[in-house]
């Protein structure tokens, strides 16, 4: 009986293994980059299973020289004065956006800087104090199902919608090796339910329902809500407006925050694009006598491609911030980025950031005093495997 059961098995086994699969071509987003490795392969070479990784390291310098050694509001690269193995990212992903299948995605990164500042409160940072010493995250782990009308849902953790600029890992690099203040000061990622939906060619829509921004263990009892308007008529041009909004605050139902945001790219040739981050945000109950409190950002980028090997990317950037939500004790920050980028291939690549930040307030560091400008220096190299 036993060896007709184990017949069976191996005979199924074999049929399964021989079933053709659907090719896989995922198109990423307008402000990402999309991987080599993307690309539909032949059915029979496919088993639905696709593993990515992504590897930086680098160097930054504050020539404020702060006290503490960090160079302040700048997310990824406060400490300065250090070589450091940023992140180690490593992504499976099995069966995503192919029609009527279930799939999965698992992201794991490890490394000195990003995970640290991008973890989620309740998975490897405390929810309420919002303490991380760890060099491990998982930043992104959710199941998806795509039916054949192309609505697809995702159920778990995943990257946030908001912002031009993205986590810097498998799903591409940003125009500058250092983030600007939006970026830094927006849900990096969200855990719950989320529904997209193309409706044409050129317009997609997407909403979502999670436990709050940055957040793995809700920390009150209400859920925040988000969604998304992606409209882009050809492949050189897309406007996406961004929303979310719910009651971020620890133990507080009532309070709420409120983000909208416009972001746009224009590629006006090969070599040349345009690009453009605009938000505003507001949150009940941070402004004196328990006001609301608001902030907004604007956001530049050029982008250009001299050559298969060099560009020059340039960002400008203002934050206004007035009564110190995000930056203390508040001010108006204004940043320009110079990053000229060489291509080793196309998969590594050597990036310099000369930053530039001034504020109408003194809040940045030089030597354990207050003043009103920041300047520093990045040197990172990235590879894509």
């Amino acid at each position: 009986m036993l060896r007709r059961v184990g017949w069976l098995l191996m005979l199924s086994l074999r049929c399964w293994a021989q079933e053709p699969a659907p090719t896989v071509s995922p198109t990423p987003p307008p402000t990402q980059e999309a991987l080599p490795s993307q690309v539909a392969v032949p059915a029979e070479e496919d088993d639905g299973l696709e593993i990515h990784g992504f590897l930086q390291s680098s160097y930054s310098a504050g020539f404020n020289r702060p006290g503490d050694g960090r160079n302040l509001y700048h997310g990824y690269d406060e400490e300065t004065d250090r070589l450091r193995l940023d992140i180690l990212d490593l992504d499976l992903q099995y069966r995503m956006d192919q029609p009527d299948h279930t799939g999965f995605r698992v992201e794991l990164t490890t490394g000195g800087s990003m995970p640290r500042v991008d973890a989620a409160g309740g998975l490897f940072r405390d929810a309420y104090t919002g303490y991380s010493n760890t060099d491990f995250d998982i930043r992104q782990a959710f199941v998806s199902h795509t039916l054949e009308n192309g609505l697809r849902v995702d159920v778990g953790k995943f990257a946030s919608h908001l912002g031009y600029e993205i986590m810097d890992g498998v799903d591409g690099r940003n125009p500058n090796a250092t983030r600007a203040l939006a970026f830094t000061y927006s849900p990096f990622t969200l855990t719950g339910i989320k529904v997209s939906y193309p409706v044409s060619e050129t317009l997609s829509l997407m909403g979502l329902v999670v436990l709050g921004g940055d957040l793995f263990q809700d920390t009150n009892q209400s859920l925040s809500v988000g969604a998304q308007v992606n409209y882009h008529p050809t492949e050189d041009f897309s406007v996406v407006a961004n929303v979310f909004q719910g009651p971020e605050q620890i133990r507080n139902d009532f309070n709420q925050r409120l983000l909208l945001e416009l972001v746009a790219s224009y590629r006006i040739s090969p070599t040349f694009t345009l690009g453009l981050q605009a938000m505003t945000g507001t949150e009940q109950g941070l402004a004196p006598l328990g006001g609301t409190a608001n902030w907004n950002s604007l956001g530049f980028y050029w982008l250009t491609r001299f050559s298969d090997q060099f560009s020059l990317n340039l960002r400008q950037e203002w934050f206004n911030d007035p009564l110190g939500v995000r930056i203390v004790p508040g001010a108006h920050v204004s940043g320009l980025t110079l990053t000229p980028e060489y291509r080793i291939t196309e998969d590594w690549v050597v990036r310099m950031d000369f930053r530039f930040d001034s504020a109408d307030q003194a809040v940045f560091d030089k030597g354990g005093r207050l003043v009103k400008q920041q300047n520093t220096f990045f040197l990172g190299q990235s590879y894509r495997f």
